[in-house]
């Protein structure tokens, strides 16, 4: 049931009061990107395959919205939601790579500027450096799917 208490949970962790309204502005822009339009009945009859409850995170309510869509056999406009959905997490690893190699740059030595190598060279910060650092992120969620699935057997 969503009442005016309840909250989700954004990609940063925050908590954001609920509101309906961007998901059906989603729903319809997701509509609109195919050449369509949904109509009030429409939304309901999508939303009503969605379960909200206070601490539900954003990545979820999304997911739901890809099943209901595609389960109102709208595929077209389930595909381009994804790919929207895509598209801003690409932005997103882009920008906090952006924002790594800033801060990289700025920092004293590559110690300091490392976010996952406190051991690294403190003799040269170089591009060398810099481009050692950039796949630590994707090695580190290899290693920790690898560890699960090796706990698992």
């Amino acid at each position: 049931m969503i009442n005016s208490e309840t909250f989700i949970v954004k990609r940063d962790g925050k908590k954001e009061a609920f509101s309906l309204d961007k998901i059906k502005n989603a729903i319809s822009k997701a509509f609109l990107s195919v050449g369509s339009f949904a109509t009030q009945d429409v939304i309901t009859n999508i939303l009503s395959r969605v379960s909200i409850s206070d601490g539900t995170s954003v990545e979820d309510i999304q997911n739901q919205v890809e099943v209901a869509l595609m389960a109102e056999h709208y595929y077209a406009v389930a595909k381009s939601f994804m790919l929207y959905r895509q598209k801003h997490l690409e932005d997103r690893e882009v920008r906090d790579k952006l924002r790594f190699l800033l801060d990289y740059c700025d920092a004293s030595n590559p110690a300091t500027g490392s976010k996952y190598d406190a051991n690294a060279d403190v003799e040269n910060k170089n591009v060398a450096t810099l481009i050692g650092e950039l796949p630590k992120p994707n090695f580190i969620r290899l290693i920790v799917v690898c560890d699960d699935r090796l706990k698992d057997m």
